[in-house]
This record gives structure tokens, C-alpha cells and sequence, in this order.
């Protein structure tokens, strides 16, 4: 009897830890604690009011059916490697992966995704330049399609 009381204590007490999966929303969370910086919260009813009243072309129509809704973090201060130390275990552990990292002249370019489910996705994009950085996350439904987002960059 002990020991079953024994190994239920130690589920209760290291489930929460198991079970807890980081996502990249804790990091931009974590980020925001620790810099009080400006945000901008885009949910989805915006994003479906653009589409439905926005004049734009078919492939950014479809870029916007993608995201479910985004967050922006505007930064005046450079990124420091301490800032995102929960995003680079998340990255060693495998939780994310690095899609894409773009260095143009002074300014860096990194996309970062971790796919919840079948169903939902999100990506990280940090922008560093010389003059602000930025943080954008975006939740998709399902995986996003970057050959329409690269299109868009044209």
C-alpha cells in the first residue's frame, strides 16, 4: 500500500512535467516578460473580415485562409541569446524545427515551426535588423504551404 501511495505522489508530482509540451507561444510569452516591448494581437475575425472585404490578389487570399490568427512583437532592443533560451532547447530537444534562417547583409531572418497537430501548426519568424526586431507568430490551420509565401516575397 505504501508503495502504490508512493508512486502515485511521484505521477502527480512529475506528470505536469511530462505532459506539458512547450510551444512556440510560451516563448513568445516568455520573451514578453522579460521585455516589455510592443504587441499587436491579430485574431481570426479580423483576419476573416480582411478577407471578406479586402481588395487583395488570389495568392495572398490564400496566405491569409492559412493562418488562424498572429501575434507581432515590435522590439527596439537587439535580441540577446538569453532572450530565447526556452526556443533553442525547445529546437535541441526537437519540440521545433528550424525552417529557415535568411542573412541579409545586417538583417537575419529565422523561421521556426512546431506542429501541434494534424490540424493546427504554428510558426515563429524573428526578424532582426539594424534599426527594430520583430516577433511574429502565426498559428495555421494545418501545415502551412511556404511555396505561397516565398510567391508573396516576389
Amino acid at each position: 500500500m505504501k508503495r502504490i501511495v508512493a508512486v502515485l505522489i511521484v505521477l502527480m508530482i512529475t506528470a505536469p512535467a511530462i505532459i506539458a509540451q512547450e510551444t512556440l507561444r510560451d516563448v513568445v510569452r516568455d520573451y514578453q516578460r522579460s521585455n516589455s516591448e510592443f504587441t499587436l494581437v491579430i485574431p481570426s475575425f479580423l483576419i476573416k473580415i480582411g478577407l471578406a472585404f479586402g481588395d487583395m490578389e488570389e495568392e495572398e487570399r490564400e496566405v491569409l485562409e492559412m493562418i488562424d490568427d498572429m501575434k507581432i512583437v515590435i522590439c527596439e532592443n537587439d535580441f540577446h541569446k538569453n532572450d530565447f533560451s526556452l526556443l533553442e532547447e525547445g529546437i535541441r530537444s526537437g519540440n521545433f524545427a528550424e525552417v529557415m534562417t535568411i542573412n541579409d547583409g545586417g538583417d537575419k531572418v529565422r523561421m521556426i515551426m512546431n506542429k501541434k497537430t494534424k490540424r493546427k501548426s504554428e510558426m515563429l519568424m524573428l526578424v532582426e535588423s539594424d534599426d527594430e526586431n520583430v516577433l511574429m507568430l502565426f498559428d495555421f490551420h494545418g501545415e502551412p504551404d511556404f511555396k505561397k509565401f516565398i510567391s508573396l516575397a516576389d
